[in-house]
């Protein structure tokens, strides 16, 4: 059995998992496609039994997330996951402000690029070892990864919050996108809305 499910904002994947595993026999096989942050929300592909096998089927089927930027704020993990350490800073402080053309000119000029800086509080693993696991001990690894954007559509715009909706291949990470984002224009940012909609043409 394959399920699509809306994951709740602040749940971790394994959390899902653990949900679902206590609505089956125990030691019946259940895992998912992928791994959401937990502040992302919607749509996670989920495997009972025998079908675990076909989660490789989902792996490298292209994705659509929206998600929300915050220019004011800032934080190491670049997103709202540890929503007390973020700073922030008055609109007022702010030299300049991109226009929505600006936004729009900078990220025209990111599609199909295959490199992209990854955060280092990502699940991506190293050495066998999650690369968040190396950020909290102190120790964070900077590295960039293959990623691609396949086109993007700004939704809203109000500074400092513009709302984006992406569509993205396999293995991109949208805090990536999103940090490229904000510093061409010297500016902080974060995220604080992520939400993926679509994975191949399974849409919640």
């Amino acid at each position: 059995m394959i399920l699509y499910i809306e994951k709740p904002k602040w749940y971790t994947s394994y959390d899902l998992i653990h949900k679902i595993k206590k609505l089956y026999p125990r030691k019946t096989k259940i895992w998912h496609a992928w791994t959401l942050d937990p502040m992302a929300t919607w749509l996670m592909i989920v495997a009972i039994g025998k079908d675990t096998k076909r989660l490789q089927d989902f792996v490298w089927l292209d994705k659509v997330y929206s998600t929300t930027i915050d220019f004011s704020k800032k934080s190491d993990t670049r997103d709202m996951q540890y929503w007390k350490e973020f700073e922030q800073l008055e609109i007022d402080s702010f030299d300049s402000i991109p226009s929505m053309q600006d936004l729009e000119s900078v990220l025209e000029r990111k599609l199909w690029i295959s490199q992209w800086p990854l955060t280092p509080f990502s699940a991506k693993k190293v050495k066998w070892k999650k690369l968040y696991e190396y950020a909290r001990e102190w120790n964070p690894i900077f590295i960039d990864c293959d990623m691609e954007l396949i086109w993007f559509t700004i939704i809203n715009y109000s500074f400092p919050l513009v709302e984006i909706e992406l569509h993205v291949w396999s293995g991109t990470y949208i805090r990536s996108i999103a940090h490229r984002l904000w510093e061409q224009f010297w500016l902080w940012g974060i995220l604080t809305e992520l939400h993926r909609s679509k994975v191949g043409n399974i849409v919640i």
